[in-house]
């Protein structure tokens, strides 16, 4: 192998470990480190898309808000490691229960956003909100513990509940709130008026 080839040969390599850094750092920027899941950052990107599209097609989005009841509890009983295992657990749990087109999200915590897009009705929302109930609240066996977790859910949907991502984000979050103290499980943004 001549010196030209060689060198070609040694660039190409720095390039390809060069690319796949890029690559890393680039998904760590836009990705949760403990649960592998879309952070706040990439969430906003993906709702604004979301919305775009729906707006274009007169689709309707929902857009769940998703916090885990008491959970401060299983990290003081059982620790963080245990609590981050829980975690995990939970947010594969939630993308097994969404569609490949919809995104999950950690948004730091015990929070989670869920966004799905072209909702055909508000029957199907609630049917999905009751499905990640039951695969959320399942027990996880972690560690010789058994330890349950409930979601409580707060769901706006698009164009009726808001017409953009900051508003529906804020509206899902009013409602998981008000589903909390409720204890209902999941609660739709324009029910608080009623």
């Amino acid at each position: 192998m001549s010196n030209t080839q060689a060198e070609l040969s040694e660039t190409k390599i720095e390039l390809s470990v060069s690319q796949v850094a890029e690559e890393l750092a680039t998904h760590r920027a836009l990705h949760d480190g403990l649960t592998g899941l879309p952070n706040r950052a990439l969430l906003e990107d993906r709702l604004e898309q979301a919305v775009a599209e729906a707006r274009r097609h007169g689709w309707t989005l929902a857009v769940m808000f998703i916090d885990l009841d008491n959970f401060k509890r299983i990290n003081d009983s059982y620790g963080h490691l245990v609590g981050d295992k829980v975690l995990r657990m939970v947010a594969e749990r939630l993308k097994a229960a969404l569609r490949a087109v919809d995104t999950v999200s950690r948004q730091g915590g015990d929070e989670f956003v869920c966004v799905m897009q072209e909702v055909k009705a508000q029957n199907d929302v609630a049917h999905i909100a009751t499905k990640i109930l039951d695969v959320v609240s399942a027990r996880c066996d972690i560690e010789a513990a058994t330890i349950t977790v409930r979601p409580s859910i707060g769901i706006a949907l698009y164009p009726q509940d808001g017409a953009t991502p900051t508003l529906l984000l804020k509206r899902a979050d009013a409602a998981m709130y008000r589903a909390k103290q409720m204890k209902t499980g999941y609660v739709f943004f324009h029910e608080l008026a009623a």
